[in-house]
């Protein structure tokens, strides 16, 4: 019997201003068995990416900064990043604007950790 193939744990990078959620989904992350990196700004993001290797980006587009300048920076700079926003102001000028920059996924704050988890799944097994 051959040994099973190892394989990498997936990488996620959670950027939102809000501390608490951000050690919470780090958190819930890294017991569902992901890596996970958190940051609070938009330019702690980049350079974030640009020192690491991730697989998805969980953000909240809620802050103009990361919905009008950081998201459409990753979107460029990282076409191959998969990107999953969420927002507690969601309306259908914002489910416009992220589906005209080629947004994979999104959700509406508040997110339950079984529809957190189960949307980072079917993303990050597309990337297989």
């Amino acid at each position: 019997m051959s040994p099973e193939p190892f394989t990498l744990p997936k990488s996620v990078l959670i950027v939102d201003d809000d501390q608490n959620l951000r050690r919470s989904l780090s958190l819930m992350l890294r017991r569902a068995g992901y890596l996970a990196a958190a940051c609070g700004q938009a330019c702690e993001a980049l350079q974030q990416l640009q020192s690491g290797s991730y697989n998805l980006i969980i953000m909240d587009i809620t802050s103009p900064e990361n919905r009008l300048t950081l998201l459409p920076a990753i979107l460029c700079m990282y076409p191959h990043l998969s990107v999953l926003v969420f927002t507690a102001l969601w309306s259908p000028e914002t489910a416009l604007e992220i589906g005209r920059l080629g947004v994979q996924a999104h959700l509406e704050k508040p997110v339950t950790p079984g529809q957190l988890l189960d949307c980072v799944e079917v993303i990050l097994a597309k990337q297989a």
